[in-house]
C-alpha cells in the first residue's frame, strides 16, 4: 500500500501568505543603490560626452534596451541558480538595469520622446521613494514571525550546500561595518552639538524658493510646497529651542527633515532638476545623524547655569 503524498496543507507551517527572506532587505539596499548610482553616472556620462548615440542608418540603441537586458538577466540568475550570492549577484544587476530603464521615463511620457523633460528627476525620485516606502512600511514594518525565521534557517541550511556558507553574505558585513563607522562618527561632539542648528538652518534655506513661488503664482502646487517647507522649517526650530534648553528634540527633527524628503525635495526637484540632488543628499546625511541620537545644543546661559545649594535651584 503505497503513501499518499504530502500535500502543502499537511504542512504545519503552511499558512498561504508568502514567507519574507531576512536578508531581503539588505538585497533591496543593494538593488537601491545600484540604481542610484546607474542613473547618476549615466547622466554624468552622458553629459561628458555630449550625448552620443549608439548605433547608425537611422537606428538608435537607447540605453533602457540594456536595462531591460539587465533586468532580464537578474530575472534570470534569481530563476536558474541557487545560492545567496547569485541572489546578492541578481540585485545589483537589477538595481542596474532599473536605473537605465527610469533614466530614460522621460521619452516615455512625452510625445516627442523628450530625454530632458524638466519632471524627470522628480518623477525619478518620486518612483525611488514610494519603491522604498512600500517595502518600509508594507513589507519590514513588523520583525519576523516564528514561522518565517525557521523557514530562514532552513533556507540558510541550503544556501550553504549551494555554496560558501558565508561567501554570499557580505551585504550584512558592509551594513554592519557601515553602522560601526557611521555610529563612530557620529559620536564627535563638535558634530553631535552643532547638527541640530544644521537642521534648522537647511529647513529655513529650503523654505525660501517655496515662498517666492508662491507669491508670484499662489496655485494648489505651490501652496503644498510652501505649507510643507513652512511645517518643516516650524518643526526644526521648535526641536532648536528645546535642544537649547538641554531637551531632546530627536522625534521633532525626524518629523521635519522626513517633510523635507518625501514632500519639499520633490517640488525642489522640479523646480531644479538634477542640481536637486544635492539637497537631497544633505537631507539624507542631517536624518541620519539625526538618528544617531544628536546632542541638546545647549545655550551659553543654560551652559553657565548652577544650581544655589540653599535654593536648589537655578540661578
Amino acid at each position: 500500500m503505497t503513501t499518499p503524498a504530502s500535500t502543502a496543507s499537511d504542512n504545519p507551517l503552511w499558512t498561504g501568505r508568502p514567507v519574507r527572506d531576512e536578508g531581503g532587505a539588505d538585497r533591496f539596499t543593494l538593488f537601491l543603490v545600484a540604481a542610484v548610482l546607474t542613473i547618476l553616472v549615466t547622466r554624468a556620462f552622458l553629459h561628458m560626452t555630449g550625448y552620443p548615440q549608439v548605433g547608425g542608418g537611422g537606428l538608435h540603441v537607447a540605453h533602457v534596451l540594456w536595462g531591460g537586458l539587465g533586468m532580464l538577466a537578474a530575472h534570470l540568475m534569481s530563476m536558474l541558480f541557487l545560492g545567496v550570492a547569485v541572489r546578492n549577484a541578481a540585485a545589483v544587476v537589477a538595481g542596474a538595469g532599473f536605473g537605465l530603464f527610469i533614466d530614460e521615463v522621460g521619452k516615455f511620457l512625452t510625445a516627442d520622446n523628450n530625454y530632458f523633460y524638466e519632471p524627470v528627476a522628480a518623477i525619478i525620485y518620486a518612483v525611488l521613494v514610494a519603491t522604498y516606502a512600500v517595502v518600509r512600511l508594507g513589507v519590514n514594518r513588523r520583525p519576523l514571525s516564528e514561522r518565517e525565521r525557521l523557514v530562514n534557517a532552513a533556507q540558510r541550511t541550503a544556501d550553504g550546500h549551494a555554496g560558501s556558507p558565508t561567501g554570499g553574505e557580505w551585504p550584512t558585513r558592509i551594513r554592519e561595518q557601515w553602522r560601526t563607522a557611521l555610529a563612530d562618527f557620529c559620536q564627535r561632539p563638535l558634530l553631535r552639538r552643532w547638527t541640530a542648528p544644521a537642521i534648522a538652518v537647511f529647513t529655513l534655506f529650503s523654505l525660501g524658493r517655496p515662498l517666492v513661488l508662491l507669491s508670484r503664482d499662489p496655485n494648489l502646487p505651490n501652496v503644498i510646497y510652501a505649507t510643507f517647507a513652512s511645517t518643516a522649517f516650524v518643526l526644526a526650530v521648535l526641536g532648536l529651542w528645546r535642544s537649547t534648553r538641554g531637551r531632546s528634540a530627536t522625534n521633532l527633527f525626524e518629523v521635519a527633515l522626513m517633510m523635507e524628503l518625501l514632500v519639499v525635495q520633490v517640488f525642489w526637484l522640479l523646480d531644479s532638476e538634477f542640481a536637486g540632488i544635492l539637497p537631497v543628499a544633505g537631507t539624507v546625511v542631517l536624518l541620519t545623524v539625526n538618528r544617531r541620537h544628536v546632542t541638546p545644543f545647549a545655550s551659553r546661559a543654560v551652559r553657565h547655569r548652577r544650581v544655589h545649594p540653599a535654593r536648589g535651584r537655578c540661578w
